[in-house]
């Protein structure tokens, strides 16, 4: 049948076109393989000393000018400023600097001279690179490219009298010597060599004797070089100043890296596989871009446009501090969002356990009210501050959920829910999340105004009767006791033809309120800011703009660190400040603030000082999420 339909011309034709599709086909291959091999050419070019290393590493450093990165350091303020901050202060005596340290000092015993800055800034003629593979242990490998004469004067060759020289079949020396390290409970090397114009300093004489062998060809497969995650990243990423290279996948099984080194959460590394920092100093700024590799091939969020950056941005008044603005594509997230921004305080997942809290459990000592002297050692009364017992507390009822945790999830669930009814027609396609924390005059002393802007594709259609319904319900669970009733009203509030509603709380002698400008809803907990988002022009400086498609955008401006830092902190903390000194000196002691925020943050951001602003963009691909950090200076 077919045969009378199809002609011999037809047949023609579709072969003609397979044809070329084929040869299509064959081009598009050829020059992926042409493009794949340029990059691989440039990445091996780019990060050559990492053929040097064995594989395996956790971290890998590169620095375009060891010795002059050391100059730079040890000549600058910012060295001396941090050298007399608090934290630095703090951090000698903490367990890990105290171990570092400890280390160290074992290795310049063996060495038979101190291995400081001054020792590795005579290391290399300029290019250099580490690599960590164990960091309780702190084996690590040092390359670097070193002509006769720099290696006449190396402090180690100088030295090499101390260790052992050992000579290998193919004629190649090393000097070795053992070390007692960590109190003599291992049993440690410290080892050097001169292969090839490069230096090779170890502490461990088996990575020693795999990097000569890369360096001398004979090592088989064990470059770091070719581990997949460093070859997949080194493609896309040119090296600057100084380029790190972690494996993530390994550093979050790592025992010391999770005590010692982690600041946050390990569940929120799980997802990276590896990744590669590149830090390059522009023109008035630093630029850091990091490149991640991703356990999920998904791509995640969605590019926001520049027309919805321009808007937020003239909306967000040029003194908040802190701003984050992404895709809202998430219900729940977005929930969050608004909730936190109205009533700050976040409900927590029940933990499963059942709980004990009825008064057949509470001792006298619960109700005890603080001594004279327990105030003299505080500074204050033990009432002075609420714990997290507060909140549960004073929520309890008598259930198999004693502590209404449930009810309480139940209910943001259910805000969330009414939240997206009410936007749903009008279409979120982004939000922004901004602080703007100021000390004010009264008891409460300071204030943490907050907002979130929401753009609508078409603000006409949002449901304002839900979305009221739903600030209301919230409020009655966030800030009345549980099985509790209310009702709280909304009332219009017209500025310069604007029209803000707001609901008032008379037990907290605020409110909180929306407005409508434009495309955006703006939420927020202060009417002040609402009012000066609704109707004032703001910074007129392009802040969230980029050159390559942005997915999150964060700005951080350090320069009203005085207004929305300082001052709030250190009244925060200011008895346990004064509590500290005078356990140390009488009645009239005083001193810096040892304390956590108003003492170490705080000191931290004097060495920052030169940094006005940061901004932080964010984008992904199928696998992979970049992040640009830049730091704009004074």
């Amino acid at each position: 049948m077919f045969a009378n339909i199809i002609t011999k011309n037809d047949l023609r034709h579709l072969r003609n076109r397979a044809l070329l599709v084929a040869v299509l086909l064959l081009v598009v291959i050829v020059i992926g393989l042409a493009l794949n091999a340029v990059s691989a050419q440039r990445a091996q070019k780019n990060f050559e000393q990492a053929a040097d290393f064995p594989r395996g590493a956790l971290v890998y450093a590169q620095f375009k000018d060891l010795p002059g990165l050391l100059k730079q350091w040890n000549e600058s303020q910012v060295r001396e400023r941090y050298l007399s901050s608090v934290n630095f202060q703090q951090l000698q005596s903490r367990h890990l600097a105290m171990k570092l340290v400890s280390r160290w000092e074992e290795f310049g015993t063996a060495a038979g001279f101190d291995i400081d800055l001054a020792a590795f800034s005579s290391l290399a003629d300029n290019r250099a690179a580490i690599a960590v593979y164990d960091i309780g242990k702190l084996d690590l490998v040092l390359v670097a490219p070193m002509n006769q004469a720099t290696l006449e004067v190396c402090r180690f060759f100088q030295g090499k009298d101390e260790f052992e020289k050992i000579e290998l079949p193919d004629g190649t020396t090393y000097y070795l010597h053992d070390v007692e390290a960590d109190r003599g409970r291992q049993k440690q090397h410290l080892a050097f060599a001169y292969v090839k114009g490069r230096f090779v300093l170890a502490t461990s004489e088996k990575l020693l004797l795999r990097t000569m062998a890369n360096i001398n060809g004979t090592g088989k497969k064990d470059r770091l070089a070719d581990e997949p995650s460093f070859q997949e990243l080194a493609k896309t990423v040119e090296p600057h100043f100084v380029t790190f290279w972690v494996e993530q996948s390994k550093l979050n099984d790592d025992w010391y890296f999770r005590h010692y080194w982690l600041m946050s959460d390990i569940d929120e590394l799980k997802a990276m596989r590896a990744g590669m920092f590149d830090l390059e100093m522009q023109q008035g700024q630093w630029v850091e871009r990091r490149e991640f590799l991703l356990r999920s091939k998904l791509t995640e969020g969605v590019a926001l446009s520049p027309q919805i950056l321009q808007r937020i941005e003239q909306i967000v008044p040029a003194d908040v501090p802190f701003v984050k603005i992404h895709a809202a594509n998430n219900a729940s997230a977005l929930a969050e969002l608004v909730s936190g921004s109205l009533f700050a305080a976040q409900v927590q997942k029940p933990s499963g356990r059942k709980s004990d809290r009825s008064w057949q459990n509470y001792s006298d000592s619960d109700f005890e009210v603080a001594s004279q002297s327990d105030e003299e050692s505080y500074g204050e009364s033990r009432y002075s501050y609420l714990d997290s017992k507060f909140d549960s507390e004073i929520n309890e009822v008598e259930d198999d959920n004693p502590d209404g945790s449930v009810s309480r999830l139940a209910g943001e669930q259910r805000f969330a829910r009414t939240l997206h009814a009410a936007l749903q027609a009008a279409h979120p396609t982004a939000a922004a999340k901004l602080t703007r924390p100021r000390m004010i005059e009264g008891p409460l002393f300071a204030e943490f105004a907050q907002a979130t802007v929401i753009s609508l594709q078409n603000a006409s259609l949002l449901n304002r009767a839900e979305l009221e319904s739903a600030i209301g319900e919230l409020a009655v669970r966030r800030l009345m006791i549980a099985g509790a009733s209310g009702k709280f009203s909304w009332n219009n509030r017209t500025v310069g033809g604007n029209q803000l509603r707001e609901m008032e709380l008379p037990m907290l002698g605020r409110s909180v309120g929306y407005g409508v400008r434009g495309s955006e809803l703006i939420l927020s907990n202060n009417p002040d800011l609402l009012l000066e988002m609704m109707t004032g022009k703001q910074s007129v400086r392009t802040r969230f703009s980029a050159n390559s498609p942005v997915y999150e955008a964060t700005i951080i401006q350090l320069n009203e660190r005085k207004q929305a830092f300082d001052q709030v902190f250190a009244r925060l903390e200011e008895p346990m400040v004064k509590a500290y000194w005078r356990q140390r000196g009488g009645e009239e002691a005083s001193g810096p603030s040892q304390e956590f925020f108003s003492g170490e943050i705080s000191s931290l951001l004097d060495v920052a000082s030169p940094v006005r602003e940061i901004r932080i963009h964010r984008s992904y691909t199928s696998g992979r999420m970049k992040e640009e950090v830049t730091a704009k200076m004074n």
